[in-house]
């Protein structure tokens, strides 16, 4: 033990005499004085060692206690008191290993269908698609392909690849060969990794613009599962042109008795599938079908029986079918009669692909009238400014003469020139119609049976102003006639055929070459009037205005010559323009402009560079542009053509120079 004792006084003893003690005068000790003192002997040492150790056992075992009955927050525990745990029973250790499996259950299901199976619900692990054209002709055969892939580690089997073909396609082969029914493909089984594919040859016989859509579907089973699984896929497929025109000229008005004509003309461009077909129409009571010659060696047809003919094929452009019929009494005023376009199968099945209707005006009279305007007998288009030509042909078909006849013509419109009415009968003018009697025309006094005579006037079409608000943009025209002195008392059926003429929309086209802007800015780049082996470039403008009718299939077109060249800088306000280098030609395509769009404007950029041999000459920029377009409202083909643009520039007035080649 170590004792260190403070105060003035010291016990020094002897070290014999200490004990084992070693006292410490700590206030007159120092660092000097207690290491000059002797070191400790062995007694002392161990001494000194076993009070160490005892002290350090104490600290353990207090440690090791403290462990024994301390909680898990650190605080100690009441070892006074005894808390009994309860025992767990069957039911949790039952319900605990029920809630084990499942949860193995659903590991090894994930791992299976997510790992080994790539899908978890068996369609994924399968690639199925079809492809093919979306646009068509009519009769054009192409090609469906179905393709199909297991991307899954293990094959699939019972594989049934169905197709539901459009109701107006004709199927002709596949490959591989079909299985069932011309719609089914049995697979029977797809390895991993395998990729394969049906293709479907076939065509589609259907109207112009219809659709045409086919769903297909694949049906497996995984190997190894239970399930069978599905795939789909489908395709719309346009029919975009029948490759033919089909029309019909016809006289609206027929008489009871009388033989009528129905001609139809067949005009087959460069690309056509259609080249043999049938036509018939529908049978009625009262209409007695003539038998047509076969005149035309371009056009074969065989009269499979009144009303049905098979056109066998159509060798040039533009063929006519010319049909005979006669009105063999008289049902109502009007009636229809409708023909249908079929093209046939080779397992005999009809396919319709066009169907027109034609409304006839049924009289019953001895005076056949007949009315014809600009050549047509049919519904028209005109352009404003332009002249109608009108033709009245009359005929007496009954057995005796027809007495005091009075011919009045009648054209229902607000836009017709009257001081422009060219008449060599001078017919007497009244409000919008035309009369003429015995006094005009002397042969109305008494008209023999059989005779027959013709009426020629015209008129002109008054030029545009402005656009009216609620105008009709039309001709009514028509004939009637009556029988005595006064032009009031009307027979019945004394009206002639109908004809609606429509005033096209006033489509124009403004074409300009410049090398300065209405603002005195140059357009162009370099010498004006060119100069030999010098580039010059001039701004072409185009500029369309419209506002009666909205316009399909708008274009405009023109052709560079051979030494002028396209500039490249160009901009459009609508639409789209382009160059085609192999033709030359400059292609503006707007397609659709709404009478909304009062104009549209494009510009580009043509550039020459004259040689040696065009010295002192004026050259030709442009040879004349031409726009096309078809009238919504009259169905009518508009065409206007611009006049030829040169070196004079002679839209540009701030140019200086007569366009001489320098």
């Amino acid at each position: 033990m170590i004792k260190i004792k403070n105060g003035d006084n010291q016990e020094e003893d002897d070290d014999n005499n200490n004990n084992g003690v070693i006292k410490i005068n700590a206030k007159e000790s120092s660092l000097l004085e207690f290491t000059k003192r002797p070191l400790p002997n062995e007694k002392q040492i161990k001494v000194f060692e076993d009070y160490v150790k005892t002290e350090s056992k104490d600290e353990q075992i207090e440690e090791s206690l403290n462990e024994i009955y301390q909680d898990d927050r650190g605080e100690m525990v009441n070892v006074g008191k005894m808390d009994v745990l309860k025992r767990r029973g069957f039911l949790f250790w039952f319900f605990g290993f029920i809630f084990l499996i499942l949860i193995g259950m659903g590991v090894f299901a994930y791992i299976y269908n997510n790992i080994y199976l790539k899908s978890s619900d068996g369609k994924s692990d399968i690639e199925f698609s079809v492809d093919g054209k979306n646009e068509v002709f009519a009769g054009e055969e192409f090609v469906y392909t179905i393709h199909y892939k297991n991307l899954s580690n293990i094959a699939i089997k019972d594989v049934l690849v169905e197709v539901k073909f459009p109701d107006n396609f004709i199927f002709l082969d596949s490959e591989p060969e079909v299985s069932q029914n011309n719609n089914i493909w049995e697979l029977s089984e797809i390895k991993s990794q395998h990729t394969g594919k049906i293709k479907i040859k076939g065509k589609i016989i259907d109207f112009r613009g219809d659709t045409n859509v086919l769903l297909t579907y694949m049906t497996y089973t995984p190997e190894n599962f239970s399930s069978e699984f599905k795939k789909d896929a489908s395709i719309a497929t346009i029919v975009k042109d029948l490759g033919m025109d089909i029309e019909f000229d016809f006289i609206k008005t027929v008489l009871i008795g009388e033989e009528s004509s129905i001609d139809i003309k067949l005009k087959i461009p460069d690309i056509s599938f259609m080249n043999n077909f049938r036509i018939s129409f529908d049978p009625q009571e009262n209409i007695k079908i003539l038998e047509a010659k076969n005149d035309d060696n371009d056009l074969s047809f065989d009269v499979i029986r009144p009303g049905v003919w098979q056109i066998n094929k159509v060798l040039t452009e533009n063929k006519t079918l010319p049909i005979k019929l006669k009105f063999t009494e008289k049902i109502s005023d009007n009636q229809n009669l409708v023909f249908n376009f079929y093209k046939e199968s080779e397992d005999g099945k009809l396919y319709k692909f066009f169907e027109k209707e034609l409304d006839f005006e049924v009289m019953k009279s001895d005076l056949n009238l007949a009315l014809i305007i600009n050549g047509s007998r049919n519904e028209q288009g005109i352009e404003f400014g332009q002249k109608l030509n009108y033709s009245i042909v009359y005929s007496n078909k009954g057995e005796a003469p027809i007495k005091d006849i009075i011919l009045i013509a009648v054209m229902e419109s607000e836009f017709l020139e009257w001081d422009t009415l060219a008449d060599e009968n001078e017919g007497i003018e009244k409000g919008n119609t035309i009369s003429w009697t015995k006094e005009q025309i002397p042969e109305l006094e008494n008209l023999e049976s059989g005779m027959e005579g013709v009426i020629d006037y015209s008129i002109f079409i008054s030029e545009l102003d402005e656009i009216v608000d609620g105008a009709e943009y039309k001709v009514n025209n028509y004939i009637q006639y009556s029988v005595g002195e006064e032009a009031s008392v009307v027979s019945e059926n004394s009206q002639s055929n109908t004809i609606l003429v429509k005033i096209n929309s006033n489509l124009e086209l403004n074409e300009q070459v410049r090398y300065f802007s209405d603002d005195n800015i140059p357009v162009g780049i370099g010498p004006h009037p060119p100069k030999v082996d010098e580039e010059t470039s001039y701004k072409v403008y185009w500029n369309l205005t419209n506002s009666l009718h909205e316009l399909n299939n708008l274009i405009i077109k023109t052709k560079l010559p051979n030494y002028v060249f396209w500039g490249e800088r160009d901009s459009v306000s609508v639409g789209v323009i382009q160059f085609n280098e192999e033709t030359r030609e400059i292609e503006w395509n707007i397609g659709r402009l709404p009478a909304t769009i009062h104009s549209a404007e494009a510009e580009f950029d043509i550039k020459v560079k004259p040689q040696e041999e065009d010295k002192n000459k004026i050259m030709i920029l442009l040879t004349g542009s031409t726009v096309e377009a078809k009238d919504s409202e009259t169905d009518d083909e508009l065409k206007e053509t611009t006049k030829a643009k040169t070196t004079k520039l002679e839209d540009d007035e701030i140019a200086e120079g007569d366009g001489i080649i320098n």
